[in-house]
């Protein structure tokens, strides 16, 4: 675009208020009956979650750790300064665990004898869905009071109604009436003509009572690391907050034993 308020991006923060022609000029799917203002973010960039997490698996293998997807943790007892943690792939001693069990933690956290801290787990429903139009102008576009968003995917689109309901931990399935909701709202506000859709899934967004992530470590539990409450930010966030949690857990390792 060309207008005053998308060229002030140059030398701003990266994000401006833009008029209806201007976002148009950005996003021209979208509706122009339908706009009132757009924010603009020219800074945002994407992450690759799956090749960032398999980097992140390959480096701990690298450096000695294991991986193991069959280890359901069924009893805990500390001794001497060090956890014996059974699973039902075997038994596993360290000074210090580390809870990041997600949607799970609290229940985990029961196992070693730490109250837990009010985590809720709410699902998010994601969908791929093609459109009818053309669709090679826009980014990532939300709406502005958090109803759906989407961005491209290949020669398709992931939306979602970004849906937070709140539900136990466990294997969460798409919400089909707000996958329904998400297309007519979709609909409305852009040219996209977006009807069929390949695939679904839904995942769990797993948030603190304060909203922030929980890690540091328990109150009242010898040897015992939150690292949980990551919102829907945990990928965004893991290289910080990994960091960040690294580095308490060493400045205590003369307590634990180095």
């Amino acid at each position: 675009g060309t207008g005053p308020a998308v060229q002030e991006l140059a030398g701003s923060t990266g994000i401006a208020v833009l008029q209806p022609e201007e976002a148009r000029s950005v996003n021209p799917v979208l509706r122009p009956e339908w706009l009132e203002l757009a924010a603009y973010d020219d800074t945002s960039m994407s992450v690759d979650v799956h090749g960032l997490h398999q980097g992140y698996a390959r480096g701990l293998r690298a450096r000695g750790g294991v991986v193991r997807t069959d280890a359901r943790v069924v009893g805990a007892s500390r001794e001497a300064g060090v956890w014996r943690v059974e699973t039902t792939s075997g038994t596993v001693r360290a000074p210090v665990v580390v809870d990041a069990a997600g949607a799970w933690g609290d229940e985990v956290a029961r196992v070693f004898g730490a109250a837990p801290v009010g985590l809720a787990a709410c699902r998010r429903t994601v969908f791929v869905a093609a459109p009818t139009a053309d669709a090679s102008g826009p980014g990532f576009t939300i709406e502005v009071g958090h109803r759906w968003y989407f961005k491209p995917e290949g020669d398709a689109l992931l939306c979602s109604p970004a849906d937070q309901t709140r539900q136990p931990p466990g294997d969460p399935r798409p919400d089909e009436l707000a996958i329904a909701r998400a297309l007519d709202d979709i609909g409305e506000a852009t040219t996209l003509g977006l009807r069929s859709v390949r695939t679904a899934w839904a995942g769990l967004r797993t948030f603190a009572p304060s909203g922030e992530p929980v890690a540091r470590f328990d109150d009242a539990v010898d040897g015992f690391f939150w690292y949980v409450g990551q919102g829907g930010y945990g990928i965004q966030l893991a290289a910080a907050l990994a960091q960040e949690s690294a580095a308490l857990i060493r400045c205590a390792g003369a307590a634990y034993g180095g």
